[in-house]
């Protein structure tokens, strides 16, 4: 039952991180130059979508082994 919750979670999660990306900043197509050569100039909903998903699954998969403990 667990498993199957946080799947749901994750998933509702990721969809609402990808909703915010678009509509919380003013201009999401800003772009965000690069520091370095290998690397690629992003737009800033990519930026917001990629660290939104690493944190919320880090938080996501904490909290999950913090209750199965």
């Amino acid at each position: 039952m667990n498993k199957n919750l946080f799947k749901i979670m994750a998933i509702l999660g990721y969809i609402i991180i990808v909703l915010l990306a678009f509509t919380i900043p003013k201009d999401p197509y800003i772009i965000i130059p690069s520091y370095s050569y290998m690397s690629f100039d992003k737009p800033l909903w990519l930026c917001i979508i990629i660290v939104g998903w690493f944190f919320y699954s880090i938080f996501l998969s904490e909290f999950y082994d913090f209750l199965n403990d």
